[in-house]
């Protein structure tokens, strides 16, 4: 995982009118937090978003994303991680579509992930 300075700078500016959005590095990504509560990552210079809802699972698959995944020595298959989601790219022109899809992530209900 990497990410450019930049690309996580227009990320941020594009999701203040959401709160306080603060940024911690993890492996070589960064953790995404609105007001303390888990948002998404940024690696690669793309963005995902924690996505626990089967409804918007579903609509983001439909719209093209796909989920994060990773590559390890070890093992010939990639792993998957199934709740971070790749954020569309049209989201990221749509500041105003962005802080509405990340509206709707944050409000996401933990029952609703079954």
């Amino acid at each position: 995982m990497a990410i450019s300075l930049e690309f996580l700078e227009y990320v941020i500016e594009m999701l203040i009118p959401l709160g306080n959005i603060e940024s911690k590095r993890m492996f070589g990504g960064a953790l995404l937090l609105v007001d303390g509560v888990q948002l998404g990552i940024v690696s690669d210079d793309t963005l995902y978003f924690t996505v626990i809802s089967r409804e918007l699972r579903e609509r983001l698959s439909g719209e093209g994303a796909s989920q994060f995944s990773y590559t390890k020595k070890s093992t010939p298959e990639p792993v998957v991680i199934k709740k971070w989601w790749e954020v569309p790219a049209e989201y990221l022109d749509n500041g105003e579509a962005l802080c509405e899809l990340a509206e709707e992530v944050l409000g996401q209900e933990t029952s609703s992930s079954k």
